[in-house]
């Protein structure tokens, strides 16, 4: 692991520079880092990729840290992935949904422990409906914490024309 530091945003990189990235937003990071470090690692020597993980404390943060993982990846920047545990993936599907505004594009999004009393931590509110005017990005809900809610909501991202696939929680292994 090699840390590095976005400007005034603490940043912990695992993984090879020259890999597909993934920003791992995950709450426990504050309280928790190693253990954090440590699934990312994790997920850096088993999927191949390069994790980017902030340590964040508001939706300003998360912000920064897609310009910090875009702007030191190799590959195209519009190939970032991003996995969001709690509020940070409720984040992580308003990230999705408003890519084309913000100028941005992305892989895939991932919604892990989501549910419906979660507000998204850019914009302070609830999650909005999907457009159905999709990006060509895949959305995954972990059925985890709140599995109707996972349910609904990868079925109202489905029926708006998304790429989206509910995930079994039994079937979804980042955990601390």
């Amino acid at each position: 692991m090699q840390d590095q530091q976005a400007p005034g945003l603490p940043v912990a990189v695992h993984g090879h520079p020259n890999l597909d990235t993934l920003l791992l937003w995950h709450p426990a990071v504050r309280t928790d880092a190693d253990a954090v470090g440590a699934l990312a690692s994790r997920i850096a020597t088993r999927s191949g990729i390069r994790v980017v993980v902030p340590t964040w404390e508001d939706g300003r943060d998360l912000l920064r840290s897609v310009r910090y993982a875009r702007g030191s990846a190799v590959h195209p920047p519009d190939q970032l992935s991003v996995v969001g545990y709690g509020a940070a993936g409720i984040a992580a599907l308003s990230l999705a949904q408003h890519q084309r505004r913000l100028g941005i594009g992305l892989r895939r999004v991932t919604c892990v422990d989501g549910a419906a009393d979660l507000v998204d931590p850019i914009s302070g509110r609830p999650l909005a409906a999907p457009p159905s005017a999709p990006a060509d990005t895949a959305v995954d809900v972990v059925a985890s914490t709140a599995p109707g809610w996972a349910e609904a909501t990868a079925t109202a991202w489905q029926a708006a024309g998304w790429a989206a696939t509910l995930v079994a929680a039994d079937q979804f292994t980042w955990r601390l």
